[in-house]
């Protein structure tokens, strides 16, 4: 993991979080509400929905194909490879319940 732009945090029974930069606001609203980056060997989505700024796979759980290609309509994301549908609100599989992406 590179520890550039890399925050971790105590928590109260020692555990340790550790949170990642991704991008700032101003560059998620430059392109457009909605953009990918590769976390060391991860492709993850970030993207506005509903006033909340979300991170969710951008690895459809069917074939690895990309959630994200395409911007969202009417709060859902479709995989450009087989049309599998996901929930903007939390990443659930609307195509196939119970294969939610990781979030």
């Amino acid at each position: 993991m590179s520890t550039e732009n890399t925050i971790k945090i105590k928590k109260d029974e020692g555990a340790e979080a550790i949170y990642q930069l991704l991008a700032t606001t101003a560059e998620l609203k430059k392109s457009g509400g909605q953009l990918t980056k590769w976390i060391d060997d991860h492709d993850i989505l970030l993207y506005e929905f509903e006033g909340e700024i979300k991170a969710i796979s951008n690895v459809c759980r069917h074939f690895g194909g990309p959630i994200g290609y395409h911007k969202a309509k009417k709060g859902v994301f479709t995989c450009l490879w087989h049309n599998w549908q996901y929930s903007c609100k939390d990443g659930s599989n609307l195509t196939h319940c119970g294969l939610p992406l990781r979030n």
